[in-house]
């Protein structure tokens, strides 16, 4: 059984598709998943890692169409039958005709494997799903269809609680993320490589931005303060030097 936190809460997870997996899988409002089945009463999934979030990945198996079980219900019995008559002939003495009849029921039972195998490939299904979504459609209220964006609030991605995860519109996002941690510090260091790369003084980054808001052609910038178009672009949009204000 699952050990709980204080004042953890549980939900089942509903899937939008018809699978035939036996139990249930949930999701709590600490950002855990947990299954129940035959042989897990509770126990953790742990998931795993992408681009620094937690992931789950799943495999789920539709049900068969009616003609394909029928026709697996057939080779079953098929297999059942040969087995018995193998049987037969070991128990009446008959050793050779039991031997040729043991080789063609491994054949046709490895054959049915085989086909067993490839059934359950086609009818496979791949879920996965970034843990912090599945927390906000749970357990966190979404304003409006239009807030489509799962942030955390204090921008640390493994941090899965619910009291952390906010949907936010597509723009409340992107400022929101100009304020974690990591990308202030990327900033800093671009700013620091660009700087060094271009020699760009506090006064130069002050004029340049006057020029650009004046409407001075990007080539012609180039040519003056000796950097690449990039660099221009990026001081433009605030990505380096952005509380650099410009000269007046």
């Amino acid at each position: 059984m699952t050990k709980e936190f204080p004042r953890e809460q549980w939900k089942e997870i509903k899937f939008d598709f018809e699978y035939t997996n036996s139990g249930t899988i949930e999701i709590s409002n600490y950002g855990r998943i947990r299954t129940f089945n035959k042989i897990s009463k509770g126990n953790i999934i742990n998931g795993s890692m992408i681009n620094g979030y937690k992931i789950i990945r799943l495999k789920f198996y539709k049900p068969r169409d009616e003609k394909a079980e029928k026709k697996f219900k057939q080779l079953q019995n098929k297999a059942i039958k040969m087995a018995r008559a193998v049987k037969d002939l070991q128990e009446s003495g008959a050793k050779k005709e039991a031997k040729e009849a043991a080789k063609e029921l491994a054949a046709f039972k490895k054959d049915l494997s085989a086909k067993f195998n490839q059934d359950l490939k086609e009818r496979t299904i791949h879920y996965h799903s970034l843990i912090h979504r599945l927390v906000a459609t749970y357990f966190c209220k979404q304003p409006s269809p239009k807030h489509t964006i799962v942030s955390h609030i204090d921008h640390d991605k493994l941090n899965n609680k619910s009291s952390n995860i906010k949907w936010m519109l597509p723009e409340q996002n992107y400022a929101h993320q100009q304020k974690s941690p990591i990308v202030i510090a990327e900033k800093k260091e671009r700013r620091k490589e660009d700087s060094k790369a271009a020699k760009l003084t506090i006064p130069k980054v002050m004029q340049l931005k006057k020029l650009l808001n004046d409407g001075k052609p990007i080539k012609t910038l180039v040519k003056q303060f000796k950097v690449t178009d990039t660099q221009i672009l990026r001081i433009k949009r605030g990505e380096n030097w952005g509380d650099i204000q410009p000269a007046t």
